[in-house]
């Protein structure tokens, strides 16, 4: 199950490699050598990291305004972020152990 985070969101950009930064974006456009400006809304600070929960209501309001992306990609990404969102709201149900 992945791991989420509620930490403060500032996209992951500046701090990465252009290969480490589309990994952890929803849309990657690229078609070869990786280029920063061609991946898209960002949900984790580094790969492998947990899935942030600011990143993902950022991503949500994002993803129909951006341009130069096609609907079929959109909607790939939409759906990816729909599983996230829910994975996050699954894991804040769980009970308590203590139950």
């Amino acid at each position: 199950m992945a791991k989420y985070t509620d930490a403060a969101w500032s996209t992951p950009e500046s701090s990465l490699e252009p290969g480490e930064f589309c990994r952890v974006c929803l849309i990657d456009m690229n078609e070869g050598e990786k280029i920063k400006a061609k991946c898209k809304l960002p949900v984790r600070s580094r790969p492998g990291g947990p899935i942030n929960k600011n990143a993902l209501r950022n991503a949500a309001s994002r993803i129909f305004q951006m341009k130069g992306v096609s609907p079929e990609k959109k909607k790939v990404a939409a759906r990816k972020l729909v599983s996230m969102m829910r994975g996050g709201l699954r894991k804040r149900r769980q009970r308590p152990a203590s139950w």
